[in-house]
């Protein structure tokens, strides 16, 4: 992209941003209703959080292998969001640490490409799309399998995020950085939401939008 599309975008990203916020602040007061703290929305998320423990523990004896699965998953969420936006690709490796996808198509879709891998969860949305299939009494054990793919893509961004990476750094930092907060946030309203009784990942995403909506009609 060009400086000025850079500029144009920064923008939006910033309004999304805000709009991010304050929706997330809304979320926020249903799971904590204030002044009634027995009343907590958050059991239905209890294990979930046992998930995302489990899978840190469970890490530090699957650590030999668990470089080179970062490593795939990191090049699959390039393919998959390639895919998605009608991409061409060429060729797809992934090592112990290094790895690479090429791909080929409309040059301004290649921003989504380089910076899913820092904001979209592709295997947590994978299960959340199962999850509203289930019945009720297996949720418990599923929900620690979702809370495991979450504490992977927790330790993936940890691991691989930063300004040497040249997905990162072949875009200005501020774009960037910029871009990977407002996704992460996006796509933690869409799953604590996907969560809640009558929801599921898919209308989820339909309530987060129609909230930022909301709010942005709100404030016009």
């Amino acid at each position: 992209m060009r400086s000025a599309q850079y500029i144009l975008f920064t923008c939006l990203l910033a309004i999304l941003l805000l709009l991010l916020v304050m929706v997330g602040y809304d979320i926020i007061l249903y799971l904590f209703p204030k002044g009634r703290p027995l009343t907590w929305n958050l059991p239905v998320y209890q294990w979930t959080g046992i998930g995302i423990v489990a899978f840190f523990v469970l890490a530090r004896f699957f650590n030999k292998n668990l470089n080179w699965f970062a490593t795939f998953s990191h090049e699959l969420t390039h393919t998959v969001v390639s895919i998605l936006l009608f991409r061409k690709i060429h060729s797809f490796q992934a090592g112990t640490g290094t790895g690479v996808m090429s791909s080929s198509g409309n040059s301004n879709t290649l921003v989504f490409v380089d910076l899913a891998p820092y904001c979209l969860p592709i295997f947590t949305y994978l299960l959340l799309a199962i999850r509203m299939m289930l019945a009720k009494d297996m949720l418990m054990y599923y929900d620690i399998l979702i809370g495991m793919s979450i504490g992977f893509h927790v330790y993936c961004f940890r691991t691989q995020t930063g300004s040497y990476q040249t997905d990162i750094n072949k875009h200005p930092l501020y774009f960037s950085y910029l871009y990977i907060v407002t996704a992460l946030l996006f796509n933690l309203c869409v799953i604590l939401v996907s969560y809640w009784n009558g929801k599921n990942v898919f209308t989820a995403f339909w309530y987060v939008f129609t909230q930022m909506w909301e709010t942005c009609t709100s404030i016009l």
